[in-house]
């Protein structure tokens, strides 16, 4: 994916329209043209996104679509590998972040645990599984259809 830094609020527009798109599966390859197109990304990038998005969805079909909007927009806001189990997401105050970065981490029991958890009200992102750890997640699928994973 290229790396570029965009105006989170252009970002919002950019995830929003990928969530929605990705429902498409019809015109999935035409609704990822014309948002490639309007916003200057890669088509191929913007498919990744709506897979790995759909596997996300599969395994948490309960989620509201702003859950899954805010994951893609922390994995266009740049997810960043430090260990084979620990990622670094940025913080946004688009989406009400206090910090500049959230480190997510993957237990040896395939468990993600969150630094948001041990903030304030991080008990209740823990219990609901917050979008820095989604973020990764749908961060993770997009490396493993590139093969870089």
């Amino acid at each position: 994916m290229k790396k570029r830094k965009r105006d989170p609020r252009v970002l919002k527009k950019v995830a929003n329209r990928i969530v929605k798109a990705s429902y498409d599966f019809l015109e999935r390859d035409r609704r990822a043209r014309e948002i490639a197109e309007e916003f200057d990304l890669d088509e191929s990038d913007v498919l990744l996104l709506m897979d790995a998005l759909d596997e996300v969805r599969s395994k948490f079909p309960g989620k509201s679509d702003s859950w899954y909007v805010r994951a893609v927009l922390r994995v266009l806001s740049g997810v960043k590998r430090v260990r084979k189990d620990h990622w670094i997401v940025p913080g946004s105050h688009v989406l009400g972040d206090y910090y500049p970065y959230y480190n997510v981490i993957l237990g040896s029991d395939g468990k993600y645990v969150c630094d948001c958890h041990v903030h304030a009200y991080g008990y209740v992102r823990k219990s609901r599984i917050c979008t820095h750890i989604a973020a990764v997640m749908v961060y993770r699928r997009v490396k493993v259809q590139l093969k870089l994973l």
